[in-house]
């Protein structure tokens, strides 16, 4: 039985047990007599239902349509908004760890990744007359070590093998002349195939040696000179004088343009110069930032170079032209400052090590893409078929988020 039948049931029930009440004659009026509405009582009881029983007959019929209906549910909206990648990093991009102590220089080639390291910290930092190398094999993340190379710094890979400079900084103490050399060492076995000592030091108070290189090129900046070297047997082929102590060097990936960052004992700021990396012509310079903070730390790129340096308060990161040194991107902020910058596999990495965070970036620009959060990150190296990270506690193998540029 349906709502319908049950309300014509319960009408028809009143009506009888009300029949007697109920007359089917109108009442008559008798003027002067004061009328009852008990008579109204029933009929407008009736009246009622009646108008219940219709409603509830039109509110079925509403409902059995409407759940006859497609019903297509309104979009719901996301929770929050894509954050900002560079305020809120997700979580670490290594997707596989080679731990071997604390990493501070990387080098790459298509099958090895090289590694110069300290093999565990000492009173809260590394002894640089302890450093190491190591490779860790692209393919298998098989780890292969050699040395000791004391204050080992910087490393440049040429066809003939992986050369490593080493030479202390200011502030290592003294060293004896033994500590200061370029060393060729087999990319594969990393036995050491030639020994070269470094250049004779104009000044006693200059920062270690920096290496820069292409398969076929060699560069060193060591102290207030650049010298171009025979890739294969480190002969000095050519001297330039700088006019400041080298803080960092770098090579475009062509091997058209070399820049040197260098900072001056007393006086002026730091500068970026820029060379022509096959003949050694000067080809400009610009005034630029980390002066007694380290200098400037560079990264080639084919447009120009990446400057990154402390600021005291903060990093900054900026961009200058390969033609002039022009500012194509200024002074950005948001940076510690233990920021530094690469160049590799088509992006601009931004390693944060103040701020524990690891960003890709756009080359041009230098608009972060996406960003991860990593424990001491130190250095990056990339090319198009992969990206490593350098840490405290070894290397990692990357898997950036899909937004970077590749």
């Amino acid at each position: 039985m349906n709502s319908q039948d049950e309300l014509i049931e319960r009408l028809t029930r009143f009506y009888q047990e009300a029949g007697g009440e109920v007359s089917s004659l109108p009442p008559a009026w008798v003027p002067g007599t004061r009328r009852t509405a008990r008579w109204l009582q029933p009929a407008l009881a009736s009246i009622v239902l009646v108008a219940l029983a219709v409603g509830l007959a039109v509110t079925i019929r509403i409902v059995r349509e409407e759940a006859h209906r497609k019903i297509t549910p309104f979009p719901i909206p996301s929770a929050s908004q894509s954050p900002s990648p560079l305020s809120s990093p997700t979580s670490s991009w290594v997707t596989r760890h080679v731990p071997f102590g604390a990493v501070t220089a990387l080098s790459l080639d298509p099958s090895a990744i090289f590694a110069l390291y300290a093999p565990a910290p000492v009173s809260g930092g590394i002894d640089p007359s302890k450093m190491g190398l190591a490779r860790i094999d692209r393919a298998t993340g098989a780890v292969a070590t050699a040395g000791v190379f004391p204050y080992a710094k910087s490393m440049a890979r040429v066809a003939t093998g992986l050369w490593v400079a080493a030479g202390p900084s200011i502030g290592e103490g003294t060293a004896g002349a033994d500590t200061k050399w370029l060393t060729l060492v087999d990319p594969v076995s990393l036995s050491v195939k030639q020994r070269v000592r470094l250049p004779a030091l104009a000044d006693s108070g200059s920062f270690a040696p920096r290496l820069a290189g292409t398969s076929n090129l060699l560069w060193l900046a060591y102290g207030q000179s650049l010298y171009r070297l025979d890739p294969t047997t480190g002969r000095i082929l050519l001297t330039e004088s700088l006019p400041a102590n080298t803080t960092s060097i770098s090579i475009d990936p062509s091997g058209y343009r070399l820049y040197v960052g260098a900072v001056p004992g007393q006086g002026s700021g730091a500068v970026v110069i820029a060379w022509d990396a096959s003949t050694g012509a000067r080809i400009a310079s610009a005034p630029t930032g980390g002066q007694e903070l380290g200098g400037p730390q560079l990264a080639a790129a084919a447009d120009g170079v990446w400057i990154a340096y402390a600021t005291g308060m903060m990093g900054a990161v900026e961009h200058r032209s390969a033609t002039d040194l022009s500012m194509l991107v200024g002074h950005q902020t948001g940076h510690t400052n233990g920021i530094r910058v690469y160049v590799g596999g088509g992006a601009l990495w931004l390693v944060d090590a103040g701020a524990g965070r690891l960003a890709c970036a756009d080359l041009r620009t230098g608009t972060p893409a996406a960003s991860s959060q990593e424990s001491f990150p130190e250095a990056v190296v990339a090319d198009a078929n992969g990206s490593y990270l350098g840490a405290f506690d070894g290397v990692g193998f990357l898997r950036p988020d899909p937004s970077c540029p590749h």
